[in-house]
């Protein structure tokens, strides 16, 4: 006689199977998400050409004053539920929302400093960096076009 051993999942088992397969699928692909290309631009007329990961954290933590051209930077964040919010802060600053918040109150309240301007997306950034001399902001990789110089990229 012949023994078959077949697999039979059914019930509550095909279930729990089919909900543990989900949640690793959409913890990959949120992860991936979380984790896409940001860059960190300038105008096209800067003379900056690039920085460090330590360089961007500084000026975006406002522990540099100066772009490596003498230029007072101006950094710009995005929206705190943005998408390239998220990924910078993650990737580069290496800090969650709640940290930069907690990092950002007591440098105010020791009068050390105020957290950068935020704007509105993509757009937003890049306007800001081809209208304020030492302008310097963060986009989605997918958004870098001519009208931007890239100066960092993470990921």
């Amino acid at each position: 006689m012949k023994s078959h051993n077949h697999l039979v999942i059914s019930g509550h088992e095909g279930r729990g199977l089919w909900l543990a397969t989900m949640m690793v699928f959409l913890t990959m692909f949120f992860s991936a998400n979380a984790l896409a290309g940001v860059a960190v631009v300038v105008s096209t007329s800067s003379n900056v050409d690039t920085l460090s990961e330590s360089q961007v954290r500084n000026v975006f933590l406002g522990k540099i004053k100066a772009l490596p051209n003498g230029e007072s930077a101006v950094p710009v964040n995005q929206l705190e539920n943005s998408k390239a919010y998220e990924a910078f802060i993650g990737s580069v600053l290496k800090k969650s929302h709640d940290q930069l918040t907690q990092y950002w109150a007591r440098r105010v309240f020791s009068g050390k400093g105020s957290p950068p301007q935020n704007v509105a997306g993509d757009s937003a950034v890049k306007l800001h960096v081809k209208n304020v001399s030492g302008g310097i902001g963060y986009i989605m990789e997918e958004s870098v076009d001519n009208s931007v110089k890239v100066i960092y990229r993470s990921n």
